[in-house]
């Protein structure tokens, strides 16, 4: 796979050119034999080396060649992390991990904002955490919008104006802060969420299911969303457009509640907005006597640690969050060296792990 190749290649040519292992002037060898070398497309060689010239490194001229270029000055960037349900949800922990990692080989300076004494309203945590990061004058901030509250988008296009009105570069992680297909004057980086759920719910389809439920907590996060509508268009490119999936915004403290709810519709197929939901529905779905996944099929969101060790292991769609880590650094360096440029939206595509939960054949109960 060469998703990552490219930075592999970047990084060696730039530990080179910083170490003297190319002299100034010195003329690299074309795309074309890299690509051999590396064993890669030229496409990926030529992503290795625009992130080179946006850092300065090298030079093109056209008809010559690329060279080596003068050696800049070491950047003394500052930035860091607003994420107010950093220790709540594993998924952006290992996404975290990646960002700690990549800005200390760029020689950025990551700081882990944290709030003074503990705040449980996340409204207000996530805006002492914006006072934060202004107050420790950074130069930039990886941003999660805030969910699940009914002032969340009112709240994060505040933080949002400001910190851009200390000056500081927001790369959002995740999801955007207005309803699709608004976008703000921001960089993400993520997955898509739309193909997410399409490729969740066409599995589902291929097992045999035909009456789909779509289970989520009251007001939905805008990925969550975006999955719906995924798997909205899984169901009618399957000509099952008079059974699009019912949407149950469950409340999650009522596990028994919540699956009378969905059990009442007499689905065969269960998607899950995430992980965490999807657990807490399985146990209560095996003590009520479903058998999964004879009687419900069942998939979700995310792959977490614990979803292969649940009690019927959960078919799940992967986030490559190391790769969203290390992209959501790239961008931001991108960022702050052209801060003029146009935002990105940068998507990355994860994975379908088929476990018990869905698959054909496979029975479970308790």
């Amino acid at each position: 796979m060469e998703k990552n190749q490219y930075l592999k290649i970047y990084e060696q040519f730039k530990r080179q050119i910083i170490h003297g292992q190319y002299a100034i002037w010195a003329l690299l060898p074309p795309e074309k034999a890299l690509a051999e070398q590396f064993k890669v497309s030229r496409p990926t060689v030529a992503r290795a080396m625009a992130l080179l010239k946006d850092e300065g490194l090298i030079r093109r001229r056209a008809g010559s060649g690329t060279y080596v270029n003068r050696i800049p000055e070491k950047t003394s960037w500052k930035v860091g992390l607003l994420i107010p349900r950093l220790g709540e949800t594993e998924i952006f922990e290992p996404i975290c991990r990646k960002i700690a990692e990549f800005c200390e080989q760029e020689d950025i300076q990551l700081y882990w904002t944290a709030s003074s004494g503990h705040i449980n309203d996340p409204c207000k945590l996530a805006g002492q955490l914006c006072c934060n990061c202004i107050a420790q004058g950074l130069h930039g901030v990886f941003f999660t919008p805030i969910e699940h509250v009914e002032s969340g988008e009112e709240v994060n296009t505040r933080i949002l104006n400001e910190l851009t009105c200390a000056g500081i570069q927001t790369v959002l992680l995740d999801r955007d802060i207005v309803p699709w297909p608004g976008q703000t004057a921001c960089d993400l980086v993520g997955i898509d969420n739309v193909e997410a759920g399409f490729v969740v719910t066409q599995h589902l389809i291929e097992e045999g299911c035909r009456r789909i439920a779509f289970a989520t907590r009251p007001q939905p996060a805008m990925t969550v969303q975006l999955r719906i509508m995924g798997s909205r268009e899984a169901m009618l490119q399957a000509g099952l457009e008079s059974s699009a999936p019912v949407v149950h915004e469950l409340d999650m403290s009522e596990p028994r509640e919540a699956i009378k709810t969905i059990l009442r519709g007499r689905p065969d197929g269960l998607v899950c907005a995430n992980d965490a939901t999807a657990a807490i529905l399985l146990r209560f779905l095996v003590d009520a006597g479903v058998s999964i996944p004879k009687d419900l099929r069942v998939a979700a969101f995310d792959d977490v640690r614990y979803a292969s060790l649940l009690s019927v292991p959960l078919t799940t769609y992967h986030q490559p969050c190391p790769d969203i880590g290390l992209t959501a650094v790239e961008a931001m360096r991108s960022r702050l060296l052209h801060p003029d440029r146009p935002a990105r939206r940068i998507f990355l595509k994860g994975e379908l792990i088929i476990r018990e939960s869905s698959k054909h054949g496979a029975s479970a109960t308790l």
